[in-house]
């Protein structure tokens, strides 16, 4: 696979963490806005490193990368990969193998669920607006395995799932589409906990954290300021100190970068 990016990040001042698929892009077109481009623009400008934290794969982050001009690093598979430099990819956490052995359980407990790895790309594109090459790459997945629910998951089956997972060292996340196994202890919160403390030349001065969905919430607890976007999440979900925004999708992502401007005393987004 290409690199990503060409030359080792740096330390920077601030690092902003940001969802993709509704929030730096638009859950629908897949693209973000001019505004929401302009305010990437500004953010380099200001030294400030923007971190793609997605559930997307490597083979989705890393060409978006290039088009948006982020250098990376990454984190993709929803925590359970982190995309590095020249495309060098670590996983954390186990297999998706494995993973589909705790998915097949479910399915043996009568659970209604189906996951990518059963689905032909005709049916990925179906459930995701993607193009077949697109949902192609969505489906290159090493240490997580989205699924959708076939039907009702009451409270009891929502439960009977996540004892499943735990049980067979596995944790569910809930994204905008789909749901995720992924090992346990796996999410974008420990993820970027682990970015920041490992970053080259040191760790970021101040940190901030863009989402719009319930697998966002542990990255925005990391972080000196989150921002979570939309009202998907129910307001009991969300961590104290979160500041909600009420546009979803890139208007929210700029809106978000306008607060964190304030906050830490950069100057405003191109308009």
């Amino acid at each position: 696979m290409k690199a990503p990016f060409s030359r080792r990040p740096q330390s920077p001042r601030f690092a902003l963490f940001s969802d993709l698929d509704g929030t730096l892009i638009d859950f629908h077109s897949y693209q973000p806005t001019d505004e929401a481009r302009a305010a990437l623009r500004a953010l380099e400008a200001a030294g400030v490193a923007v971190v793609p934290v997605s559930s997307k794969t490597a083979a989705e982050v890393a060409p978006l990368m290039a088009e948006l001009g982020l250098t990376g690093p990454a984190v993709t598979e929803g925590g359970a990969v982190v995309l590095g430099e020249s495309g060098r990819q670590s996983l954390i956490g186990p297999p998706r193998a494995a993973l589909l052995e705790v998915l097949r359980e479910m399915q043996r407990l009568a659970l209604p669920v189906r996951g990518m790895s059963q689905m032909t790309v005709e049916e990925v594109c179906s459930r995701t607006g993607l193009t077949a090459a697109a949902a192609a790459r969505a489906m290159q997945r090493s240490g997580s395995e989205p699924f959708v629910a076939l039907g009702e998951l009451g409270t009891r089956e929502l439960e009977l799932m996540r004892e499943t997972a735990g049980a067979h060292g596995a944790e569910i996340a809930r994204g905008g589409r789909f749901w995720h196994l992924l090992g346990a202890g796996v999410d974008k919160g420990t993820a970027v906990a682990a970015l920041c403390d490992s970053w080259p030349a040191g760790r970021p001065e101040a940190t901030a954290a863009v989402g719009d969905a319930w697998n966002d919430l542990p990255m925005l607890e990391r972080v000196e300021l989150g921002f979570l976007l939309g009202d998907a999440v129910e307001a009991a979900a969300v961590p104290a100190g979160v500041q909600r925004i009420a546009s979803p999708g890139p208007q929210g992502f700029v809106e978000a970068v306008r607060r964190l401007q304030r906050a830490w005393g950069l100057g405003a987004a191109e308009e």
